[in-house]
């Protein structure tokens, strides 16, 4: 959904055939999708529609999308695409809470094909994805609250105030950030170079030093005190 800047007929070409059964469909904005929904045949009574990714011209349309309470995009996956790594950060500024508890993906354009697709697989197959440098960045703003239900307060500080001292290596923080934006072991394994084997012991190590136990508490973990 957008200008078609973004989602040339190459990339739509490309999504037909690396990610079946998927087919892809050129809309302009919401209001072209309210209306094409209204037509008979066009989404299959919109049983079919399983994704909805938004180029950056209607990236505020679709946040306000998603906050509706309609039933017709209750199983639609949200994502927004994005080419410039500064409106992305802007975009996790003005809108991370929403973005966060709303489950919607942030999809870099300007990574290479395989880790594109490994990205866009995971999210038509119900996972999550924002990128880390976005996370990371999101820390650094003190007015971004409510981050999967907490508030880390300003900056990067714990709740009492001071930075929580982990004992985590650069690289387990790394992986962490990761984890706690939603990827899965695979994405993080291809975009560190990593084996997933690897992948795995980071995690292993990271739960124990983190005293939490399982993935999804060290995610927790990880927005409760700010991305520390």
């Amino acid at each position: 959904m957008g200008t078609g800047q973004q989602f040339s007929e190459t990339v739509l070409r490309t999504v037909d055939a690396e990610i079946s059964p998927a087919k892809c469909l050129r809309i302009s904005d919401v209001e072209t999708l309210y209306a094409d929904l209204q037509e008979d045949g066009r989404f299959d009574g919109v049983g079919h529609l399983c994704t909805l990714i938004a180029d950056e011209s209607q990236a505020e349309a679709l946040i306000a999308l998603s906050q509706e309470p309609n039933a017709r995009f209750s199983r639609v996956k949200f994502v927004i695409a994005y080419e410039n790594e500064d409106y992305g950060r802007e975009l996790m500024d003005r809108f991370g809470a929403q973005i966060i508890s709303n489950q919607i993906s942030v999809l870099p354009m300007n990574v290479n094909l395989t880790t594109w697709l490994l990205i866009l697989r995971m999210v038509v197959s119900g996972g999550h994805y924002i990128p880390p440098v976005l996370v990371r960045c999101r820390p650094s703003n003190p007015h971004l609250p409510g981050m999967n239900g907490f508030d880390a307060g300003p900056g990067i500080s714990s709740q009492n105030g001071e930075r929580p001292v982990t004992g985590l290596t650069p690289r387990e923080t790394e992986v962490l950030g990761m984890l706690a934006s939603g990827q899965p072991n695979k994405i993080i394994a291809n975009q560190l170079s990593l084996s997933e084997h690897t992948v795995k012991l980071h995690i292993h190590r990271i739960i124990g030093k983190l005293g939490v136990s399982n993935r999804t508490e060290a995610a927790i973990w990880f927005h409760r005190n700010g991305g520390a």
